[in-house]
């Protein structure tokens, strides 16, 4: 008996799988069997029921999910190709920065070791005491140097290295083949030569440097000798930081992104003898590098570089796009299904919903019979007939009073405005079998208007015939009231609106930049206002950041005023993304701003945040494809809310701004008293400088100048001087600078030379003759259109002026109104002399095009030209240039007579300074003169 069940489960298990078309899985029989059976038939279903529900959709599917992947595979190749070439880009980027900085150390070495043979050319018998200590001088600002020797005919005589040993003494440099190759090309060219890596005595490896010496003997140059040194292979290669680690390489230079690399060097200075590579740690020249020639004194280098990871690496992004594209996969492809399978849906339910309409609508229809007692119309339309049938109460609502209600009549009764659309309606209704609803006007017997509405729908009569029955009532009271409320809740919204609106644009206008969306100088001082009115903590601090954004009139004027509100947009959103949500920051100007910081945190808080502003504001920004680049100075005050006043915060801000711009732009300057002092002084010597040009009192005063040869004066500079009401004569170093801010030199520079050419005329009635007089002439005055036209009205004898140009202003660059201006005056007579030379940069082709007539050599160089022999080479230098280009040479600063007759010795032409007299005023010249010539002539 207790098998029977079994069997039975067994059977009827079978006729489930058979029908199920599933075979029948192996199972324990178990009391639980029969359970487990009704778990996989219920899964078989749902998994049925799943497919069939997503089968429409399924190919749709799959083709746009393998669109999407292949879609997907193409990018990930692509961003993987991209990234290689960045990779590439980034290891040249680094190659070239390590190149530089090659070329930087070997430069600054043989740069060092020409002065050391420069010396040697000026005093060939050095002993070898004074060599040692130049050596040992040049060894300890040069550390790369591990040896220095002095090698006359190319045996070294004398040497010094760092270990001190002087076993070199007397070694022959071109005992080896290719040491006397170096050798010979450094003489033939003239030119230093390097040479190795060789194997020094220490055990390291290093480079030979050879620099040819000539001397100077009888007037002629002559082969004297080489300066041989070594340079340390690993202090060189450490000081081009070629072994930086990773993690201390910084993440970018500029637009730079700083990779680490693996580097290798080899010698390619014969081209069909390439030398294995002197540095290649892990064999760069076998992995496709990147390779970069550095030509150096005496050969060529060739520089590889490769990934110290390898080139083949993977994107970061490489797992976020697979990422990407499986999620696109399913993006797609799972609407798709869902999308198939509701439809499908829909239209068994559509065929569902058919089946039941025609009960639906008899019971719609019997419900509307209930309204019987109401004041509804009941009607109904014969589908195929159009025949209707109303009720009593419809006729009353169409103002008829019986009879066949006819669709002429009821046409008769609707407002003629409502006819073409109701009649739409009902057709539509009537042809298609839709439910009907509309509203439309009734034209009663008095003229009166009565809305109606109807709704109706379709259905099958007992007759079987298909009609539309609906109802219908008045609605005249509704609209009316509708309308009203409308028009009157329209019309209030409307007013409310353009209140609002208006109270709310004239609100932001009045407290708000319209640019920038900042408050304004208004909202600035309001909320100062109510700042400092609170009550607070006596500890509590206010900061203000007064902020200009420089070289900002550059960008209007070259991309327009629309760059430079795109600019100013810009500088405001980084303004507002450093400031706390209580502060304040408004834009009170053009192009500045400010930032109150209510609980203002330290000083060095401050200067943190100040930096930060300026770092950010340093970025380019892009502006139609042109890269737009400004930066800010700020002006920061500090003071306690409960004892600072507000406007005298602001101003210190604008003071502490001004010191910013003026040290320099693009940084901060923070508030002090002794900062306002200054200002308060700067801007009373301006107000003075202004009226002290009105009132005449700028005079020039006169330094002599002497012949170098004769010590006869041979003319004189004038020198500007400032006749001040209480503090007597001033030089130009109590108020250049300050007239320089205001724009008033080239007006000085014009007095100077008008005074100084009166002062001749007076000489020259008073018996005493000027050869020449020099007059300072400052950059503003060169860069005036109408220059050549104020001269040519002062009759200028030729030779009678010379100006004198600054040598660090405008003479190396190529600007049009200061070249055209230097040649009309060379044209009008006045000659050109080079001020302070030496100390600038101007180069011997800035010479050559400007051809000056003098060259002043600056005092700096003539102090210590008695006791210092290079100081001597190099002033020599500087006359056997200006003699070669058939320039004059004036020494300015000679202290004493010993000076003025080294000068003399050393072939300068003319010379001036304290030996001979100080700067002095018209009349105390012309007296100095009159008594010099009288002793000259006795």
């Amino acid at each position: 008996m207790a098998a029977r069940p079994t069997v039975v489960s067994a059977t009827f298990s079978k006729e489930i799988f058979a029908k199920a078309n599933l075979k029948i899985p192996r199972l324990p029989c178990t009391g639980d069997w029969g359970k487990q059976l009704k778990i996989i038939v219920a899964l078989r279903r749902r998994i049925r029921a799943i497919a069939n529900f997503a089968k429409p959709s399924l190919v749709p599917a799959v083709i746009a999910g393998a669109v999407v992947f292949i879609g997907g595979n193409i990018y990930e190749r692509q961003n993987r190709e991209n990234f290689r070439e960045d990779l590439k880009i980034d290891v040249e980027n680094e190659l070239n920065l390590i190149a530089g900085r090659f070329r930087a150390e070997f430069s600054a070495n043989i740069a060092a070791l020409n002065g050391l043979a420069n010396g040697l050319a000026v005093q060939p018998e050095t002993t070898s005491s004074d060599f040692s200590k130049l050596a040992a001088k040049l060894l300890l600002q040069n550390p790369q140097l591990v040896r220095v020797s002095a090698a006359p005919a190319g045996v070294v005589t004398m040497t010094f290295s760092q270990d001190r040993q002087q076993s070199f003494v007397g070694t022959d440099l071109g005992r080896f083949r290719a040491m006397r190759v170096a050798l010979d090309r450094a003489s033939s060219t003239a030119k230093p030569v390097v040479v190795g890596p060789v194997r020094l005595p220490n055990g390291r490896t290093g480079f030979d440097v050879f620099v040819p010496v000539f001397s100077n003997i009888g007037g002629r140059a002559s082969f004297w000798g080489f300066v041989e040194a070594v340079l340390d292979e690993e202090a060189l290669y450490r000081s081009a930081r070629l072994h930086e680690e990773g993690a201390e390489m910084p993440e970018a230079v500029g637009d730079h992104k700083r990779v680490p690399v693996d580097l290798a060097i080899r010698d390619i200075s014969v081209s069909d003898n390439v030398m294995e590579p002197f540095l290649d740690e892990t064999g760069v020249f076998l992995r496709s590098p990147v390779v970069r020639e550095l030509h150096l004194p005496g050969g060529v280098w060739e520089l590889a570089a490769a990934p110290a990871t390898g080139w083949a690496q993977e994107p970061e992004n490489s797992g976020e796009i697979r990422l990407a594209t499986i999620a696109a996969v399913m993006v797609v492809v799972v609407p798709i299904l869902v999308t198939g399978g509701l439809v499908n849906e829909r239209q068994r339910n559509i065929a569902k919903l058919k089946a039941r309409e025609s009960e639906v609508m008899a019971l719609s229809h019997r419900l509307n019979l209930a309204l019987d007692a109401s004041k509804i119309g009941i009607w109904e339309i014969d589908i195929a007939t159009q025949e209707r049938t109303w009720d009593d109460r419809m006729f009353h609502l169409h103002g008829l009073t019986g009879g066949d209600p006819t669709h002429e009549k009821w046409r008769a009764t609707v407002h003629p405005d409502d006819i073409a659309a109701v009649s739409a309606a009902l057709f539509r209704s009537l042809d298609e079998g839709l439910e009907y609803r509309s509203q439309y006007r009734v034209v009663m017997t008095d003229g009166s208007i009565r809305h109606l509405r109807h709704v109706g729908s379709g259905h099958e009569g007992a007759d079987g015939r298909a009609k539309i029955t609906g109802i219908s009532w008045d609605v005249t009271d509704d609209v009316l009231m509708t309308e009203q409320l409308r028009a009157a809740k329209t019309v209030a919204d409307m007013k409310n609106a353009e209140l609002a609106h208006a109270k709310d644009r004239i609100e932001h206008n009045a407290l708000h930049d319209p640019l920038t969306g900042l408050g304004n100088r208004r909202m600035l001082d309001e909320t100062l206002e109510q700042l400092f009115a609170a009550s607070v903590e006596k500890s509590e601090r206010v900061a203000i950041l007064h902020i200009d954004l420089d070289r900002f009139k550059q960008i209007n004027d070259t991309l327009g005023h629309a760059a430079g509100d795109a600019m100013l947009v810009h500088a405001s959103e980084i303004l507002r993304l450093n400031i706390s949500a209580g502060d304040i920051v408004a834009r009170i100007g053009g192009d500045e701003f400010v930032v109150v910081i209510s609980e203002a945190p330290d000083d060095a808080a401050l200067a943190a945040l100040c930096d930060g502003i300026i770092a950010q504001m340093r970025q380019p920004v892009d502006y139609d494809g042109f890269p737009c680049r400004f930066g800010v100075s700020i002006g920061v005050a500090v003071a306690r809310r409960s004892t600072a006043d507000a406007r005298k915060l602001l101003v210190n801000a604008d003071i502490a701004l001004y010191r910013a711009k003026e040290s320099g732009r693009n940084r901060y300057q923070f508030f002090t008293q002794a900062l306002q002092a200054e200002v308060v002084t700067n801007k009373r010597t301006a107000d003075e400088i202004l009226e002290g040009i009105e009132r005449d009192e700028f005079v020039p005063w006169y330094q002599p100048q002497f012949d170098a040869a004769t010590l006869a004066l041979s003319g004189v500079e004038a020198l500007i001087r400032w006749e001040h009401p209480r503090e007597g004569i001033l030089t130009p170093d109590r108020f250049l600078r300050i007239a320089e801010e205001l724009n008033v030199t080239a007006t000085l520079d014009r007095l100077v030379l008008q005074k100084a050419l009166a002062n001749r005329m007076r000489w020259a009635a008073a018996g005493l003759r000027v050869p020449k007089i020099s007059v300072n002439v400052s950059a503003k005055r060169l860069q005036e259109k109408d220059l050549l036209a104020s001269l040519e009205g002062l009759s200028i004898t030729p030779g009678q002026i010379s100006f004198e140009l600054v040598e660090s202003i405008f003479l190396d660059e190529s600007d049009d109104i200061v070249t055209a201006n230097i040649e009309g005056i060379k044209k009008l007579g006045i000659d050109i002399e080079i001020d302070d030379f030496g100390t600038g940069h101007t180069s011997i082709v800035s010479l050559l095009k400007i051809k000056p007539k003098r060259l002043k050599i600056d005092r700096q160089l003539v102090a210590p030209v008695l006791g210092a022999r290079t100081e001597q080479a190099l002033v020599r230098s500087i006359i056997d240039i200006g003699r070669s280009l058939g320039i004059e040479t004036v020494a300015e600063g000679v202290e004493t007579m010993a000076h003025a007759e080294m000068l003399g010795i050393l072939g300068c032409d003319l010379l001036q300074g304290y030996a001979f007299s100080k700067p002095l005023s018209s009349e105390s010249f012309v007296a100095f003169a009159m008594e010099r010539g009288s002793r000259l002539a006795s």
